[in-house]
């Protein structure tokens, strides 16, 4: 089999097309919707990757959808700036430096209110499975760069989740969203401090600490910054 398309196998002569891989199960709004939020959360994880040319077959196969929902997902995303034409491919859009800078200087502001916010509002068990998570990845002897971006996207959201506010947590998966076109987040030189970072902000936020909340927030994505002004600086 040949790959292509962000690690997509092509699919044989014996395998059906993609028209026959859906069982049309749910109605095309549902449809439409579920494979919208799929995709987003393969674009937010970069499992998708930035600079890899989309097949829509072959993302029909690997979805297991018929291609009309697909086209008119793939259609809405790219009116919402995530995906783009160029020459004809259709590809993960990528954000300049500038457009990334803006956005990390309003996730800033906007996380670390919302940190202090659902300070002592998370619910225990689902803090202490995170910590779980992340120490595991301590203990861990290869780095997985994937677990952590999966594991970092839930603490953030959950935080989102328990600050009270509905439009600030819409707000923030929103900046957050576009920052992530920005480039595929390389496994960082100190990846035990990174995983400490998060680690001290479950602390502070489970504490009910809203100041030491904010304050590691804030530690977290400075820190974010300084890595990727640094490694822009490298090239």
């Amino acid at each position: 089999m040949a790959t292509t398309s962000f690690g997509i196998r092509a699919p044989s002569a014996e395998e059906p097309g993609p028209d026959a891989a859906e069982p049309f199960l749910e109605n095309g709004k549902g449809l439409v919707a579920r494979l919208h939020a799929q995709l987003h959360e393969m674009l937010l994880t970069h499992e998708i990757p930035l600079g890899v040319p989309i097949s829509e077959r072959q993302l029909s196969i690997r979805l297991g959808v018929s291609r009309t929902p697909l086209r008119e997902t793939l259609r809405r995303l790219e009116g919402e700036g995530f995906i783009q034409r160029n020459n004809g491919v259709l590809e993960v859009r990528r954000i300049t430096l500038e457009e990334f800078l803006e956005l990390l200087k309003i996730r800033r502001l906007l996380e670390v209110e919302a940190a202090g916010d659902a300070a002592g509002q998370l619910d225990p068990h689902a803090l202490a499975r995170l910590r779980a998570a992340f120490e595991s990845l301590l203990s861990e002897d290869a780095r997985d760069n994937r677990q952590r971006i999966a594991l970092d996207l839930e603490l953030h959201r959950a935080i989102c989740d328990a600050c009270g506010s509905r439009t600030m947590a819409e707000l923030i998966e929103q900046v957050r969203r576009k920052s992530m076109l920005f480039a595929t987040p390389p496994v960082p030189g100190d990846f035990r401090q990174t995983v400490a970072e998060h680690l001290r902000l479950l602390d502070a936020v489970a504490a009910g600490d809203k100041a030491r909340a904010r304050d590691a927030m804030a530690e977290h994505l400075d820190h974010v910054l300084n890595n990727i002004l640094s490694r822009l600086m490298k090239r």
